[in-house]
């Protein structure tokens, strides 16, 4: 197996490359779509990124941009996360922090809420985050 530990892959890696900077025309979140690999090229707004043999796709797009975002990697057979929003206002007024993870079915929903408890009595680790 082929090792990948060039300049590119680490930068890639540590979010380094010129594509992770945030794009200054417009107030843009940076979202993460990990999809099958064999997923077809989704028709994606704004600048993306594609990693991970296809299984990944770093998207730069309006916050506005959300649902249609969470459609098209579900419809690919997988998830849509909020990496990066513009600021903590944005993030609040849009509703982002309630759309940084792809919501579940209820009963996995449920199995999430009963480990987080088990494993989190005191609520310390990613308050507010999921449930």
């Amino acid at each position: 197996m082929q090792k990948h530990d060039g300049p590119d892959w680490a930068a890639c890696r540590d979010l380094k490359l010129p594509f992770f900077n945030a794009p200054v025309t417009a107030p843009m979140a940076l979202w993460r779509l990990s999809v099958p690999q064999t997923a077809p090229v989704l028709a994606l707004p704004g600048q993306v990124l594609v990693e991970w043999h296809g299984g990944l796709r770093w998207v730069w797009a309006a916050p506005s941009d959300a649902p249609r975002l969470r459609i098209l990697a579900q419809e690919a057979g997988g998830h849509a996360s909020l990496f990066w929003a513009p600021s903590s206002e944005t993030d609040a007024s849009l509703g982002l922090s309630e759309l940084r993870h792809t919501p579940v079915a209820p009963a996995l929903a449920a199995i999430h809420q009963r480990l987080k408890a088990e494993f989190d009595p005191a609520g310390v680790f990613n308050p507010g985050q999921m449930f």
